[in-house]
């Protein structure tokens, strides 16, 4: 089986600027890949140009095999790519359940033949039972403007499973969140993959989480890649230690 996603050389350029720059990496199906690096590092930009927000001034970013470099959000999407934000991005004048039928059309539209084939495959498309998958059993009738900030979060992972994705980027799935709320992200994290078979992507500055969920995890610095390799290896290395952690950074 080959690499789910690939990314080769992959390089963005605002004007004289470049965010983004000679990134490659490739992520295996059922793989949790962690991408992380200081603020202004170039990681909401890589995640924007794997999601078609963004061409890529330079390089490849190929799905399944298939070259999806420069292709709209809606067409990606209907690849199986679905998205996660650090900001929440809720209906919030509708109920929990109303938001999860809205995702449902949005999958039936853009990726048909994905998410009938999951829903026959898992019957994953229930509103009310992705709502129990992500924790918002009690929260399903209630508007999503009412529901805490934590729980908002847990409804937008909820509207992406409901595209059916067999990959999901997720930008900074603990910001915002108590202690107790990341722990519970991680576990939810580890079941999207363990219990749906959903690849995930993400980007996070939570470093307890981040080493504690991803199999591996690629560094980048000033729009470069740096290090990439297992969490033990990545803690340990010198490089990613100065550019980023610090010497006395802690994991526990």
């Amino acid at each position: 089986m080959g690499h789910l996603l690939e990314v080769r050389g992959l390089t963005r350029r605002f004007g004289g600027l470049t965010a983004v720059s000679d990134v490659s990496f490739a992520v295996e199906p059922g793989e949790i890949f962690g991408i992380i690096g200081p603020n202004g590092a170039g990681k909401t930009t890589l995640f924007n140009v794997i999601a078609g927000h963004y061409r890529p001034s330079a390089g490849k970013v190929a799905f399944e095999g298939h070259d999806i470099s420069g292709h709209s959000s809606d067409e990606i999407a209907r690849r199986g790519i679905a998205r996660t934000f650090q900001a929440v991005h809720v209906f919030t004048e509708h109920t929990a359940k109303e938001n999860l039928r809205r995702a449902e059309v949005i999958g039936r539209r853009h990726n048909p033949i994905a998410y009938f084939a999951h829903r026959k495959r898992a019957a994953t498309a229930d509103p009310r039972e992705i709502a129990g998958f992500v924790g918002l059993t009690e929260a399903f009738d209630l508007y999503a403007g009412s529901l805490a900030y934590g729980l908002q979060k847990l409804l937008g992972i909820g509207m992406a499973m409901m595209v059916a994705p067999k990959l999901l980027l997720m930008d900074e799935p603990a910001a915002g969140l108590n202690p107790s709320e990341k722990k519970a992200a991680a576990v939810l994290i580890r079941r999207l993959r363990d219990e749906r078979g959903i690849t995930v992507l993400l980007v996070e500055h939570d470093m307890p989480l981040v080493m504690g969920v991803c199999d591996r995890i690629l560094v980048i610095n000033q729009g470069k890649p740096i290090a990439l390799d297992t969490p033990s290896v990545i803690k340990a290395d010198a490089t990613v230690i100065e550019a980023y952690l610090g010497e006395d950074y802690e994991f526990a």
